[in-house]
């Protein structure tokens, strides 16, 4: 009896051993995953800089995979990965807009080594941001560094362009909030039934970085990806309706298009006839 207890116990004992291994194991490779997802390194001025250096076009299956782990000798900063997205929204008139976004970083972010906040804008299809335009404002001191990867022909309509990639470097404030006023430029849309084309804007890709030191060789600079939260008030998706024509009009529009191009060359054909008969008169009357 006493040797079936004996047996008993033991057998309990390592069964306990053995779940308890195997939870240390399973929380020490979750940790490891946890640090290689939240935190890479970039030797580039911009997070984009490497990815277009290869591919023309935004992929979004490649694009979640151009992290680089970094190097021992870089620190790694243990702190909650989280931003709050508090307000969102497209403000403005006709096709010129602007994109607002106000951000709240959690208070021991201003703590860390991590003094940049970097906003990647994936823009849809159908609106884009002038590079020029962004420059100036960029010496305005408005962002600290800004730079716009992709599609950057600000001619092309939109069926056939693709899209583009705004990345934007501003510093972080005292009470960790920070909004930025991106100004957007809608393009020609293809006609459909209802005369509008939607154009719905995702949540941006945030990160909190090291500076950029200019003129410095092999820089290498730790980034860690915020999770995006958003605000009770901030529910809703963010979307511009540019206006665009109706395909039931075509019709209309040509005949009225082809009418006014007639008038005019004939017109312009009856200034011309008029014009040099006033001329031939003047130069009778001078004989």
């Amino acid at each position: 009896m006493g040797s079936k207890r004996g047996r008993s116990v033991i057998a309990a004992t390592s069964i306990f051993l053995a779940m308890s291994c195997l939870n240390s194991i399973s929380t020490t490779q979750v940790g490891t995953s946890m640090l290689d997802s939240d935190t890479f390194c970039i030797s580039d001025q911009y997070i984009m800089q490497s990815y277009f250096t290869t591919q023309s076009s935004l992929n979004e299956s490649e694009f979640r995979h151009l992290h680089k782990e970094c190097s021992e000798n870089i620190p790694y900063e243990d702190v909650p990965a989280v931003a709050t997205l508090q307000h969102r929204d497209v403000t403005g008139e006709g096709s010129h807009r602007h994109l607002l976004t106000t951000i709240k970083l959690r208070s021991f972010h201003l703590q860390s080594h991590l003094h940049e906040l970097v906003i990647v804008e994936r823009l849809p299809l159908g609106v884009f941001a002038d590079p020029f335009e962004l420059q100036s404002l960029q010496q305005r001191r408005a962002f600290r560094d800004v730079s716009v990867f992709g599609d950057t022909d600000l001619e092309q309509p939109s069926f056939r362009s693709n899209r583009s990639v705004v990345e934007i470097h501003v510093e972080i404030n005292g009470n960790g909030e920070t909004s930025v006023k991106l100004p957007l430029h809608a393009r020609y849309q293809p006609i459909g039934e209802s005369g509008y084309s939607r154009v719905e804007f995702g949540e941006p890709d945030l990160f909190l970085c090291s500076r950029h030191v200019p003129n410095q060789e092999h820089e290498q600079r730790r980034c860690l990806v915020l999770s995006v939260g958003r605000s009770k008030t901030q529910t809703r998706s963010v979307v511009w309706e540019i206006p665009a024509g109706i395909r039931s009009h075509t019709e209309y529009v040509s005949v009225v298009t082809f009418v006014a191009a007639l008038l005019s060359a004939f017109s312009i054909l009856v200034a011309s006839l008029l014009s040099s008969k006033v001329e031939s008169c003047k130069n009778t009357k001078e004989l």
